[in-house]
C-alpha cells in the first residue's frame, strides 16, 4: 500500500550511546524516510559524529532549548508529508515506520497518531521496569480515539503540524509539550489515533528520586495548570475519572493507615487497619489488569514491589494536583 513520505525528527542532548541505538534500529526498518536529528546544543561532540555517521540532516541549536523547539527546528528542514518524531533513547520496532505510514495511508481524514513502549524495557530494575509497564499499559488501554499526543514515538501530517503552530516554546526542557500541543490539536477538531500495536522499546533507566521530580514538576503540575486554563480538554489516558477516584482513594487509605496507627495508643484493636485495606480494595480491582502485567513480567515479588510504587503515584499526583489547584487558581 502507497503512503506518504516520511520525515523521522530526532532531537537529542548528548547521551551518544542512545543515539547510536535509535538510529540503528530507525536504518534497520528498511524503510524510504528522511532523517533529521536536531542537536539540542549538546556539550558532547560525539553526538554531532553519531547522527553524521547514520547519514542524518544535522541540525544544531544554538542554546538548549528543550525537545519541543528541537522538533519545531526540525519540522523546518523537512520535506516529508509525514513527520515522525522519535526521542533519542527509544529504539523503534522493524514494522513502527511502516506502521505508520499504512495507517495513515488507510485513513486519509487522520491528521495524528502515537504508539506505545513495548513491555521489554531496555534496562532493568524495578523503578524502570514499573514505569515502563505503567506507560505501556495506559497506551494499550486507552480509547483509541486520543485528545492528546506523544511524541516519544508519534506521528503528525506536516501541513497540520504547521497550521497549529507547532510545539510550545515556553517548554524549556522535557515536559508535557506533546499534551499541550495535543489539546490543540482537538479544540481544532484534529483526529488522533493512538495505536499500541505501533511500539518501541525505552532505553532510559529510570530512578527513584528522578521519577517522581519528572512526575510532580515536569508533568502533573504543569498539566494540571494547562487543565485549569484550558477546561474540557485532555481528559483521556491516566485522566479517567476511575483514575481520579483511585487517587482519592489511596490518599484516604494512608489516611486510615496513620489514624489506626494513632488510635493503638487509645484502644489497641488490630480492626483498626482493616480501613485502609477497605480503602484500598476498589483501587486494586480497578488496576487489576496493571497488576497482572506486573506479575506476568517479574512473578509476585516485583508485583509486590510495583504495586506500592503506583500507590506513592497516587499520592503525588493527588498532592500535585491539590497543590496546582491552590497556586493557579486560588491565589491566581
Amino acid at each position: 500500500m502507497p503512503g506518504p513520505s516520511l520525515s523521522v525528527i530526532v532531537p537529542m542532548f548528548n547521551a551518544p550511546e542512545k543515539l547510536e541505538r535509535a538510529l540503528a534500529a530507525l536504518k534497520a526498518t528498511a524503510e524510504d524516510f528522511e532523517l533529521i536529528v536536531v542537536d539540542d546544543a549538546s556539550t558532547d561532540p560525539r553526538s554531532g559524529d553519531v547522527a553524521r555517521a547514520a547519514g542524518a540532516k544535522l541540525v544544531r541549536l544554538a542554546q538548549n532549548s528543550g525537545p519541543g523547539v528541537a522538533r519545531n527546528e526540525g519540522a523546518k528542514h523537512a520535506s516529508g508529508e509525514l513527520l515522525v518524531f522519535v526521542d533519542s533513547d527509544v529504539v523503534v520496532h522493524r514494522d513502527t515506520l511502516r506502521r505508520f505510514r499504512e495507517l495513515f495511508a488507510r485513513e486519509p481524514e487522520l491528521d495524528a497518531a502515537f504508539g506505545s513502549y513495548d513491555d521489554t524495557p531496555f534496562e532493568k530494575g524495578l523503578v524502570t521496569e514499573y514505569r515502563n509497564l505503567l506507560h505501556h499499559y495506559v497506551h494499550h488501554t486507552g480509547p483509541a480515539d486520543a485528545t492528546t499526543f506523544w511524541a516519544g514515538c508519534g506521528a503528525m501530517r506536516s501541513s497540520v503540524f504547521r497550521e497549529v503552530g507547532g510545539y510550545d516554546p515556553y517548554f524549556r526542557r522535557p515536559s508535557i509539550e506533546d499534551i499541550e500541543l495535543g489539546m490543540r490539536l482537538k479544540a481544532k477538531a484534529n483526529r488522533i489515533r493512538l495505536d499500541p500495536t505501533i511500539q518501541c522499546t525505552h532505553l532510559k533507566r529510570w530512578h527513584f528520586v528522578e521519577m517522581i521530580r519528572v512526575d510532580v514538576t515536569c508533568r502533573a503540575i504543569p498539566w494540571a495548570k494547562l487543565l485549569i486554563e484550558r477546561p474540557g480538554t485532555g481528559g483521556d489516558l491516566n485522566l479517567q475519572f476511575s483514575q481520579k477516584i483511585c487517587g482519592v482513594l489511596v490518599v484516604l487509605a494512608l489516611g486510615a493507615l496513620l489514624a489506626a496507627g494513632a488510635a493503638q495508643f487509645f484502644a489497641p484493636s488490630p480492626w483498626w487497619f482493616a480501613a485502609p485495606f477497605v480503602s484500598l480494595a476498589p483501587v486494586v480491582w480497578v488496576n487489576r489488569g496493571l497488576y497482572a502485567l506486573f506479575w506476568r513480567h517479574g512473578g509476585p515479588f516485583f508485583a509486590l514491589g510495583a504495586v506500592p510504587l503506583h500507590f506513592l503515584y497516587y499520592l503525588y499526583s493527588v498532592a500535585a494536583f491539590a497543590y496546582s489547584q491552590v497556586r493557579f487558581r486560588v491565589l491566581a
